[in-house]
């Protein structure tokens, strides 16, 4: 290359000389020697592989800017490569807790450090001055873990269900540590009303090593996610750990349901968090339970559990029919009652509208659904519902 330009460079100054001596006119520019118009297009245009690299290069690095709470005052940047992940880091700030870093300047949400760097990206910083939480906190839910079925939806709150307050300088630690079946459903909170709840947005994770430990129970949104049902993916004997700010608590004034009476029901923090750490496999096997299937509705209980023989299932070779007398309009579904020994509890098992195949058109002709996916009476009349927990599937019949 080298030589190349160096005789391009002889051959300007050559052409340079003679047209002082003679005069070059455009014709004389438009009849370069094909050597000269080679050479030169080879040192104005680079080559392809250094194109290539240069945009890569480019496109390869993106800014990430770590801004305080303000929004606007930043307090680090890194250059991150493109698909990698931004490295956390602590900063102080004088008289107040560094509480994590937020994926929105509103820090509705946490910045999740597994994610793939893929444009430039800016986190928020939540600083959080210390204030000395005097609650205590329970795990409230149910299942067919011993705890969360003694729980029966935060009915019962006992020494298996109530959070130890840790001694840590400067926080607020709960923890508890219990065994949870598949499918138990559990939050946090101060008492059986489900003041303060915790629920799944809280959770820091749901996946260690690839598998899924919770899953979300039907929460939708910021504040649905955060007041949803944790449901355990994984059964097995875990450690929970509950950091709160009180000092940070905040109330949806705007729900249309919102009262100064009941406001910690309405209880919300940007701050608080769930941690977990899976130890193995449950202390013991788990205990027998039978699962009963009841029908709940607005006319038929007035949406109460009520647990009678004229409500309940009968269970024969693992399929579980009910014939009852329904109005029309009447909205309803299958709740289930877990007993084991002496004790009973109500389950989280629910048969809806969405339990009917789509091709059921005889069940689809006796009931209708809503959009929570109960089930609506087409007609006053007898019904026969025979539900299949194997399956999973339900079937209609009317008269």
């Amino acid at each position: 290359m080298r030589k190349r330009v160096f005789s391009w460079i002889l051959t300007a100054a050559m052409l340079t000389a003679a047209c002082g001596l003679t005069g070059c006119g455009n014709k004389d520019v438009e009849t370069k020697t094909e050597t000269e118009t080679e050479t030169e297009q080879e040192v104005q245009e680079p080559s392809e592989s250094e194109t290539t690299e240069g945009e890569e290069a480019a496109a390869g690095v993106h800014t990430v800017t770590f801004y305080d709470s303000d929004g606007t005052t930043v307090l680090n940047t890194a250059e991150v490569e493109d698909g990698a992940t931004a490295q956390e880091y602590v900063p102080e700030k004088e008289g107040f807790h560094f509480a994590g870093w937020f994926a929105t300047p509103q820090l509705s949400h946490k910045f999740d450090f597994a994610t793939a760097i893929t444009e430039d990206t800016s986190l928020f910083a939540g600083f959080v001055s210390y204030v000395e939480d005097t609650r205590s906190f329970a795990i409230v839910g149910s299942g067919k873990s011993p705890a969360l079925m003694e729980s029966n939806w935060g009915a019962v709150i006992g020494e298996a269900q109530t959070m130890t307050k840790e001694n840590v300088e400067g926080a607020n630690v709960y923890t508890i540590t219990l065994d949870l079946a598949e499918g138990d459903e559990f939050q946090f909170a101060i008492d059986s009303s489900w003041s303060v709840q915790r629920g799944y947005g809280y959770l820091n994770a749901i996946e260690q090593d690839g598998v899924e430990y919770f899953k979300n129970s039907g929460g939708l949104g910021d504040t649905g996610v955060k007041k949803a049902n944790i449901k355990v993916a994984v059964a097995g004997n875990y450690t929970l750990t509950l950091t709160t700010y009180p000092g940070e608590d905040t109330y949806d004034t705007e729900d249309p349901y919102y009262t100064e009476e009941g406001k910690e029901n309405f209880n919300f923090n940007a701050f608080d968090t769930i941690t977990w750490t899976y130890n193995g496999e449950a202390a013991d096997g788990g205990e027998e339970y039978q699962t009963d299937y009841y029908i709940k509705g607005a006319v038929i209980t007035g949406w109460k559990d009520v647990y009678t023989d004229e409500t309940k299932f009968t269970e024969k070779d693992g399929i579980y029919t009910l014939n009852i007398a329904l109005e029309e309009g009447d909205e309803f579904l299958f709740t289930t009652l877990l007993t084991t020994g002496d004790s009973q509890s109500v389950g989280n098992e629910y048969v809806r509208y969405t339990n009917i195949q789509e091709s059921d058109s005889a069940s689809l002709a006796c009931v209708t659904g809503t959009e929570s996916a109960n089930m609506v009476a087409v007609k006053t009349g007898n019904y026969t519902f025979t539900y299949d927990p194997a399956t999973q599937i339900l079937q209609v019949a009317c008269q």
